[in-house]
C-alpha cells in the first residue's frame, strides 16, 4: 500500500522557466531515468541559493530527494527532504514525504514528529496517515485507530487509510467493523489485490470462508504472483 501514496506536489512543483533544467530533470523521473535525473539536478543546484529568494533549490532537492527514494539511496533521501524543510519552513510537503521514507523503512518512532510537524502547518490527511502507520507499526492499535479516523475525516476517498483503518481493527478483533472499513477502499480501489486480499482475510475471521475464497481468486487474478495470497487461496482452496 505504500506505493499508492505520492505527493502530487512534485509535478506541480512551480519553478521560473529560467531553470529549464529542473523541467528535464522531471521528465526524466516521470520516465523513471532515475540517476539521469539526478545528473541534471546536479548541473542546476548549487548549495549557495538553498536561501536566495526565487530560487530553485527548493524545488530542485525535493526531485532529487525522490530520485533517491526510486533508487534506494535513504540517507541521501533523507537529507534532501531535511534541506527543503529548512528551506521552505511553512511547507509539510517535504515532512510529509520524510515521514513516509521512514514509513516504508519502518523507522516508526522517526516518523511521527515530522508528520507532526505538517500538522502543526496544516490539517493534512497524509500526515495523519503517517501518525497512524507509525502507531500501528509500534502496536499502539488505539491511536493508530484514531488517527487513521482524522485522515479518512478529511478525505473521504483515502482509501490507504481505511485499509488501515481495516487492519487495525482486525487487530483489535473487530472484524464486523474493519469489513466495513475494507469495503470502503474498494469502493475506491477496486482493483487492489491488497485490498482483496485483506478483505478475504477478514471475511475468513469472521468464519465466512465461501465468501473469504472468492476475494482471494480475485486477488489472485489480479496479482498472479503474490505469494502470499496464492498461500491464502492455497489454504482455503484445501478445506
Amino acid at each position: 500500500m505504500k506505493k499508492l501514496i505520492c505527493i502530487a506536489a512534485i509535478l506541480l512543483m512551480p519553478v521560473s522557466a529560467v531553470y529549464a533544467s529542473y523541467d528535464e530533470a522531471l521528465k526524466l523521473f516521470q520516465e523513471k531515468k532515475y540517476r539521469e535525473s539526478l545528473e541534471k539536478i546536479a548541473s542546476e543546484l548549487s548549495v549557495e541559493r538553498d536561501f536566495q529568494e526565487n530560487s530553485p533549490n527548493y524545488a530542485l532537492r525535493f526531485l532529487a530527494a525522490h530520485n533517491h527514494w526510486k533508487m534506494g539511496n535513504h540517507e541521501a533521501a533523507i537529507a534532501h527532504f531535511r534541506r527543503c524543510a529548512d528551506i521552505q519552513k511553512d511547507l509539510p510537503d517535504p515532512l510529509i514525504d520524510l515521514g513516509l521514507l521512514l514509513l516504508d523503512l519502518r523507522r516508526y518512532r522517526d516518523a511521527e514528529p515530522f508528520a507532526q510537524r505538517a500538522l502543526a502547518l496544516q490539517k493534512n490527511p497524509i500526515a495523519y496517515y503517517v501518525v497512524a502507520k507509525s502507531a500501528y507499526g509500534l502496536g499502539n492499535y488505539w491511536r493508530a485507530k484514531e488517527f487513521f479516523e482524522k485522515a479518512i475525516s478529511l478525505d473521504p476517498e483515502f482509501f490507504a487509510a481505511y485499509n488501515g483503518l481495516g487492519m487495525t481493527l482486525m487487530r483489535m478483533g473487530r472484524y464486523t467493523q474493519a469489513s466495513t472499513a475494507f469495503a470502503a477502499a474498494l469502493a475506491a480501489a477496486p482493483s487492489s489485490s491488497e485490498l482483496l486480499n485483506n478483505m478475504g482475510l477478514c471475511l475468513e475471521k469472521m468464519g465466512k470462508p465461501k465468501d473469504a475464497l472468492e476475494y482471494f481468486k480475485k486477488a489472485d487474478r489480479l496479482s498472479p504472483g503474490n505469494a502470499t495470497i496464492r498461500q491464502n487461496l492455497s489454504r482455503l482452496s484445501a478445506r
